[in-house]
């Protein structure tokens, strides 16, 4: 597979062939919006159809790669997704978020939490405790199924669209039944638009869920920062709603920035 000029280096250049097979396979299925047949991968690499045949099963064994149960084409699923969030140091995102997530549970009296995406789930990386006498939190290290979270349905919204196809699959496979995409796309579509996701907890009374996107250099979803909003009855709630997005939306762009991401973003 050309991948164009190779810049000039002063190591010596060596061949693994078996190798740049896998990497040629995975990078014409990244640049490819549909899935690929066998014996159109092995036209398109300029290869026999056995060698690639060899290589997808290595790279379905270790889940790199996914066939369509309808078809025999093949799609690459979240793994390498996966393999650069977890090479994105999670320490730095933590860290980046630790003086604005400490920031924000002092002005809104509200506990927040930093959400990431984790195969079909998201997880909670790092959770700052409000302030207040009486709060509530989530525990870092709980996993959520993606379409049932505030913080899923917003990484959902602003993955890219092979990100948000392997999701919906994912989803539908564990639940047994297909994803509704129309009204899960319509979602998407609003949290875009508006920059933020506001939903009453499905688990929790008394309990609204807002997040904001953080995003890194480049531009893409990263994490998601969030306020369970506790309601409280001697308070004002429309305001303190109100205070919790500007101040969510602060936070998140302030993280935004100290991982490189532009102001507009």
């Amino acid at each position: 597979m050309d991948t164009g000029s190779k810049p000039p280096t002063k190591r010596k250049l060596y061949s693994a062939p078996a190798l740049e097979k896998g990497l040629d396979i995975l990078e014409l299925l990244a640049v490819t919006p549909d899935s690929v047949g066998l014996s159109e991968l092995a036209a398109k690499l300029g290869r026999s159809v056995g060698e690639i045949f060899r290589m997808l099963a290595v790279l379905e064994q270790r889940q790199y790669v996914a066939a369509q149960e309808s078809s025999d084409k093949f799609q690459l699923t979240m793994k390498l997704f996966q393999l650069s969030h977890m090479h994105l140091p999670i320490n730095m995102l933590v860290n980046a978020a630790a003086a604005p997530m400490r920031r924000l549970s002092q002005h809104t009296g509200q506990s927040c939490h930093l959400a990431i995406l984790d195969d079909a789930v998201i997880r909670i990386i790092a959770r700052q405790e409000s302030f207040a006498d009486l709060s509530f939190s989530v525990r870092v290290g709980t996993q959520a199924p993606v379409f049932q979270s505030c913080s899923g349905n917003i990484l959902y919204a602003f993955a890219d669209a092979r990100v948000r196809e392997s999701l919906r699959r994912s989803a539908g496979e564990n639940a047994g039944v297909a994803l509704d995409q129309d009204a899960t796309d319509t979602r998407a579509a609003t949290i875009r638009r508006q920059g933020y996701y506001e939903v009453t907890s499905a688990k929790t009374v008394g309990i609204t869920d807002i997040g904001y996107p953080v995003f890194d250099h480049s531009g893409a979803i990263t994490a998601v920062l969030a306020i369970p909003y506790l309601d409280q009855v001697d308070a004002d709630r429309a305001a303190g709603l109100a205070r919790a997005h500007a101040e969510l939306a602060l936070a998140a762009r302030e993280i935004s920035e100290r991982l490189g991401a532009k102001s507009n973003c």
